[in-house]
């Protein structure tokens, strides 16, 4: 770790470097914060345990042979920063070799579908076999060679697109050309829509061929990598699926986890925080889903929880130097924020949109609360500031817990947080919005009845 590391001291260096959906790459980044004490829960070990590995002697004891997991959380919420650190974590000769992929940067999340994931894995692993000059014999890339020419090159539909990335692979044979054909698909599943609706119908009524191949890869990988030294089993790691809209996340996790798991081996999947109360089916699909919850700034009854607000205070103040807050600032957003690491950076932004004289005061940060909570006024209803005044009085009393359509798209808009043991709660901001306070005195009112 960098030991250097000065945050910015003056408020335009801050607002010049600070990128909201950024990702840190865990603890070689100065501005990581160790958020698993604040969260309550303990992610990594849980997520260790069900693949195997012995964190307190870091080994890989007994892995599965197959497992399909997912990790949620809210957007914001730290997650891809937590891949990244998993990814560095298990990534050892003596735990996991990881092939790690990001849909959002790689892929086209705005329009993806299984086959995009697949196909790009597989090139994926291939890539990273070529970049740690792990020799595979060529009679185990055979298969996937086979179903290059014969379900893509052959077929009319994709005959020009073969021909058109075969062009730039100069004849290059074993890993060094597969991995450049399947880096001509992933771009091609990117940034061309015609070739992308042929090479996802032409995936599909061949997937069979298809699973076959990568799976006899994934075996002969890992034969591989053992021999060299590198570990003894790949574990895949895909982050960027929790930006998938809701009809999307539904057909990619439930709708088509039949062909996700048609490939064998361990892979942990990103996830949008409301998909793991989409009844039980998703939980039969996956063996797991581990749940990143927000940073607990506040207990169930209301009371400050300092643990989690010293680590909020910590991560704002990796960012901009503490000599810039006027007393009384860094409270008010981390209040505010509700223990969410993007909308703790967000208010900071917006403080500083507001600030008139190079620090981050007061009345800057307050007028930062209100731009957000008229962020969501803009989209939430009555019955929604109902349903939110309910759960927030409800959580004190321990009565049973609300779960609906509603509260799903609540979860999924940022306007319901979750915490550790399943403990929901309105966004802090919210709270400043007089409909939910007269939603909350009409409620408090029929309970006095």
């Amino acid at each position: 770790m960098t030991t250097s590391y000065e945050p910015p001291a003056d408020i335009w260096e801050v607002n010049a470097s600070l990128q909201l959906d950024e990702p840190l790459e865990g603890e070689s980044d100065p501005r990581w914060v160790n958020t698993q004490s604040a969260r309550g829960e303990n992610s990594l070990l849980q997520l260790g345990q069900a693949l195997g590995v012995d964190m307190s002697k870091r080994q890989l004891q007994k892995p599965p042979e197959r497992g399909y997991y997912l990790f949620c959380g809210h957007r914001g919420s730290g997650k891809s920063t937590e891949l990244r650190r998993i990814r560095n974590d298990l990534g050892a000769p003596e735990i996991y070799y990881v092939v790690f992929a990001d849909a959002a940067q790689e892929l086209d999340v705005n329009n993806l579908r299984y086959q995009d994931i697949l196909l790009h894995l597989a090139g994926k692993l291939m890539g990273r076999l070529e970049e740690d000059g792990v020799m595979i014999e060529p009679v185990h890339l055979r298969n996937l060679q086979n179903w290059f020419t014969e379900r893509v090159e052959m077929q009319a539909e994709t005959e020009d697109f073969a021909q058109e990335i075969k062009a730039g692979v100069h004849a290059e044979a074993g890993i060094p050309g597969l991995v450049k054909l399947f880096a001509g698909i992933s771009n091609a599943l990117k940034t061309n829509s015609t070739y992308k609706k042929e090479l996802r119908r032409t995936l599909q009524n061949h997937f069979t061929d298809f699973s076959e191949s990568f799976n006899h890869l994934i075996v002969a990988a890992e034969d591989a990598i053992h021999v060299a030294g590198k570990s003894r089993r790949i574990l895949f790691v895909i982050d960027g699926t929790d930006r998938l809209s809701g009809d999307d996340a539904k057909a990619f996790f439930v709708s088509d986890v039949h062909q996700l798991q048609q490939v064998h081996g361990r892979f942990i999947y990103c996830a949008p925080v409301h998909l793991a109360y989409e009844g039980s089916t998703i939980r039969q699909n996956f063996n797991r889903i581990f749940q990143l919850p927000m940073i607990k700034i506040a207990n169930r009854d209301g009371t400050p929880n300092q643990p989690g607000r010293e680590v909020m205070r910590e991560m704002l103040h990796k960012r901009a130097a503490p000599g810039l807050f006027d007393d009384g600032v860094a409270d008010i957003l981390v209040e505010y924020s509700g223990g969410h690491p993007r909308d703790l950076l967000r208010l900071l932004h917006s403080t500083f949109i507001y600030a008139e004289h190079g620090r981050f005061d007061v009345a800057s940060a307050q007028r930062a609360v209100r731009e957000a909570a008229t962020d969501f006024r803009r989209f939430l209803d009555s019955k929604d500031y109902e349903l939110l005044a309910k759960i927030d009085t409800r959580q004190s009393r321990q009565t049973a817990s609300i779960d609906s359509g509603r509260s799903r798209n609540l979860l999924y808009n940022l306007a319901l947080l979750e915490y550790n043991n399943f403990y929901w709660c309105s966004h802090p901001v919210i709270r400043e919005i007089d409909a939910y306070q007269v939603a909350l005195k009409a409620l408090d009112n029929d309970l006095d009845e």
